[in-house]
């Protein structure tokens, strides 16, 4: 409700939240799914930590995220993976490809 208001949103429905919740799903699979480049020029990795509710409660949780550039010089978000720790076993359990 708080991001509906944020942008200019006064209510949303139940079947207006579902069917954004759908498309959203729906993005986040194609870009998962999408065929890479077959090279970059830069490859790193990132993460950030965000604040989520679960089972009640806020926790921290590490957002991982790998970036490329081409040889065009375009960034490109490559994946993106929620992790509840940043550790080595996690980096490495991290695969974009």
């Amino acid at each position: 409700e708080r991001l509906a208001r944020s942008l200019g949103i006064e209510s949303l429905s139940a079947s207006q939240v579902s069917e954004i919740t759908r498309e959203l799903d729906e993005r986040v699979k194609e870009s998962r799914t999408r065929p890479l480049k077959a090279e970059y020029v830069f490859v790193w990795r990132d993460a950030l930590y965000e604040k989520v509710r679960l089972e009640g409660k806020v926790v921290s949780v590490a957002i991982m995220i790998a970036y490329g550039v081409d040889g065009e010089g375009r960034r490109e978000i490559l994946a993106v993976e929620p992790m509840w720790e940043e550790t080595e076993e996690s980096w490495r359990d991290f695969s974009f490809c």
